[in-house]
């Protein structure tokens, strides 16, 4: 019997959902990172081939009556990139039709249900990306931390780190993230952070966790300091989504601008300046919060590419996901 899979790829970790035809969840599995430009091609290869056997596996199936199997991966932003993917899951083996696409694709899918509209990733990175009815596809932001990842969490902990080192050395007034910062990187004394700045272990990952803390000092402290920094978060990744919409060109019509990550859930000191820039160009918008999390968006997209989606299988998908629908991406 056919079965969809849905996995959602990236540079913390990898998530695959099995599905019946119908939408029925029947098994979950997890793996290392597959973002082959954060981790390298055999390790990414090992990832991706790892989630599949075991969640195949554990659903007492064969890799050759798969039905549709969607990938939706971080780092695949070329032609080149797509191709190194397609070489590393090809070998899998699945049968029946194989899509390779952007983990934002997938969001899209989540947010969205495949309808046009619009999504906005806020997490470690972040990005924003649409399709409009005539199935154009926009993306904007999401060209890596040095180029461009405004609003997301590596972005927010990087600015509190370094207001943070404007309060210890006297350029700016005093402010909670100074505290928050020797507390969060278990410093003796702040200017150990001058170090700490330049050492291995201050990595991507390790700076966006600082997001957080700028979280907290804006929302539990009062931080003018804090909140200024997710103030302009919330403004750069809204100036992000109407960039999609304006070269989309659906800025008069309805449609849904889906938050996915872990940043949009820093309050409204972010999204009170996205939502009003999104709604000064596109008065029409839905702002929420993604219904599903992406690798339930893989499975959507997959019946989506093959003609299957409709409401009931949405309906059984939700009633089947149980604890999935809180993994949010």
């Amino acid at each position: 019997m056919g079965y969809m899979i849905g996995v959602d790829g990236g540079a913390t970790g990898t998530v695959a959902i099995l599905t019946e035809t119908d939408g029925t969840v029947l098994q979950t599995a997890k793996a290392k990172a597959s973002n082959y430009i954060a981790v390298g091609k055999d390790d990414a290869k090992a990832a991706l081939h790892a989630v599949i056997h075991e969640v195949v596996e554990k659903a007492g199936k064969s890799l050759q009556d798969c039905t549709v199997a969607v990938f939706g991966l971080a780092g695949l932003n070329s032609d080149h990139d797509a191709e190194v993917y397609r070489s590393l899951i090809e070998p899998i083996g699945l049968g029946g039709e194989l899509y390779i696409e952007n983990d934002i694709v997938i969001a899209w899918a989540a947010a969205t249900n495949c309808d046009p509209g619009v999504v906005a990733i806020a997490g470690t990175g972040s990005s924003a990306f649409g399709v409009n009815a005539e199935g154009q596809r926009v993306k904007t932001l999401g060209w890596d931390y040095i180029l461009a990842d405004q609003g997301s969490g590596y972005w927010i902990g990087l600015e509190g780190v370094r207001t943070a080192i404007k309060s210890w050395d006297g350029r700016i007034p005093p402010t909670p993230l100074l505290e928050a910062m020797v507390r969060h990187y278990k410093l003796e004394k702040a200017e150990e952070m001058l170090t700490y700045a330049h050492s291995p272990a201050f990595d991507k990952t390790n700076i966006a966790s600082f997001a957080k803390e700028v979280s907290r000092c804006a929302n539990e402290e009062n931080d003018i300091a804090a909140q200024t920094i997710l103030s302009r978060a919330g403004d750069e990744l809204g100036q992000a989504v109407v960039a999609v919409i304006q070269r989309l060109g659906i800025a008069e019509d309805t449609f849904t601008v889906g938050m996915v990550g872990g940043a949009f859930r820093s309050g409204e000191y972010l999204t009170k300046p996205f939502e009003e820039k999104i709604l000064a160009t596109a008065p029409n918008a839905n702002i929420q919060f993604a219904r599903y999390p992406s690798v339930i968006g893989a499975v959507i997209y997959a019946h989506y590419k093959h003609g299957t989606l409709n409401n009931q299988l949405l309906q059984t998908l939700e009633n089947s996901a149980g604890d999935l629908l809180r993994w949010k991406s």
